[in-house]
């Protein structure tokens, strides 16, 4: 009897709501480094660069009027999204550093109740303190917490999407 290995099932990652060009647009947008103007897509609102006939982010034609300007309804979309990924991230790095915190009363309490208060070891519970809760948050925010934002954040910007085309396509038709 040979013994067969099953591959896991690829999943094949979520599909960018926006498309690269216009994140970075919307970030310099939101910092206020450029204005609310251009040639966008009129479906996905990508940047356009001149004279394509397609949108190279979703294909639709071009040959529905650009807009010169993002809706107000997209700007709140990236706006909402930032603030779920920076929530997520941040509450990950308040979790590392209250690990870092309870690492150090831990020695502490060592210190107290079974070294006869060495003051060598609190210098180093207050080392481990200082440098554990600086790396722990920079972990479990800036690794762990940043990948968990990010697919928090997009699942959710996928869903705000999908409500506004829905709307945006129902108003078209009326």
């Amino acid at each position: 009897m040979t013994n067969q290995r099953t591959a896991p099932p690829v999943t094949n990652p979520p599909r960018q709501v926006f498309s690269a060009r216009l994140n970075e647009f919307l970030d310099q947008l939101q910092e206020g480094v450029t204005p609310n103007y251009g040639s966008f897509c009129a479906f996905c609102y990508n940047p356009l660069p001149q004279g394509p006939a397609r949108c190279d982010h979703c294909g639709q034609s071009t040959q529905r009027e650009p807009l010169t300007s993002i809706p107000r309804e997209v700007l709140d979309m990236h706006r909402r999204k930032l603030k779920r990924e920076s929530l997520v991230v941040n509450s990950f790095a308040y979790v590392g550093l209250a690990l870092g915190l309870a690492i150090f009363l831990g020695m502490v309490a060592i210190n107290v109740l079974y070294m006869e208060k060495a003051l060598w070891f609190f210098i180093l519970a207050t080392f481990v303190f200082l440098v554990g809760s600086r790396l722990l948050a920079g972990i479990f925010g800036g690794v762990i917490g940043d990948e968990i934002g990010y697919r928090y954040a997009n699942k959710h910007l996928a869903e705000d999407w999908a409500a506004h085309v829905s709307q945006r396509e129902t108003a078209r038709s009326n």
